[in-house]
């Protein structure tokens, strides 16, 4: 029980979304406010212009601040406009989900995955499978990579008649080679500078004609072995955050 659970016979609504779009929390503010809510809006538009945002612990400060007005509100509206929901969004959209609060969003089509469902998809897809995800329910369900084995067994057939009974579903598959070759490369620029030898086993391994392969076998033996592992998980949990919200836009 909430102690800001409607102020008198007025809903309370947060908007929450990119400060990018300062017109549309304009117009979600005015048109919100004549249907009969109390709508609490950002202070101030980072992206579009208000600088004092970006000095020292303002943005920080401001972060909190919004994850207290959504305590103060019976429900969020969240601008997503073209589908974009970028980190802060989502962590406000996460925040409120733990806490009861209702969602909306300016477009609709957009499903609110848990941070847990993100870590699960992503380290799936690094084992070769497909994910399929129904948006209405964010059930998961998934099969082997067809391109990784000779046939579907007989309960992936039964996944996939399963899938085809979803009103909508959004498919993520593991990353292409050259997605997979970027998050190699972006590990080898975040190596620190004790780790120069190893960066530079790291590049010649990319430069043969199997990267992927020399890579592995240059990681395997080194030090660094843990740390690839979790920086090659920030980047599919960042990838499937893509993938969905790409989709959803559509």
């Amino acid at each position: 029980m909430y102690l800001y659970i409607m102020i008198g016979e007025y809903p309370v609504i947060t908007l929450c979304g990119s400060t990018r779009f300062k017109e549309q929390f304009l117009e979600a503010q005015k048109r919100l406010t004549l249907e009969g809510n109390i709508v609490i809006s950002v202070g101030l538009f980072g992206h579009s212009g208000d600088d004092e945002v970006w000095t020292e612990g303002t943005k920080e400060m401001l972060d909190d601040m919004h994850k207290r007005k959504i305590d103060m509100a019976d429900s969020i509206y969240v601008i997503n406009v073209g589908g974009h929901i970028g980190e802060s969004t989502r962590s406000e959209i996460e925040y409120a989900r733990k806490n009861g609060k209702g969602i909306r969003y300016l477009e609709e089509s957009v499903p609110v995955i848990p941070e847990e469902m993100v870590r699960e998809i992503a380290e799936m897809l690094d084992c070769g499978h497909i994910c399929y995800l129904n948006p209405h329910t964010n059930e998961t369900v998934y099969v082997l990579n067809p391109s990784s084995c000779e046939y579907y067994e007989e309960s992936d057939v039964d996944i996939l008649e399963k899938v085809d009974s979803w009103d909508r579903r959004i498919t993520l598959k593991p990353p292409e080679s050259f997605e997979s070759f970027k998050f190699m490369e972006g590990f080898i620029d975040e190596l620190p500078e004790s780790g120069y030898s190893l960066r530079n086993k790291l590049v010649s391994a990319l430069s043969h004609s199997h990267p992927f392969a020399h890579f592995k076998a240059v990681i395997d033996n080194c030090p660094y072995r843990q740390e690839w592992f979790a920086y090659k998980q920030k980047c599919l949990e960042a990838y499937v955050r893509e993938e969905i919200d790409s989709a959803a836009a559509f």
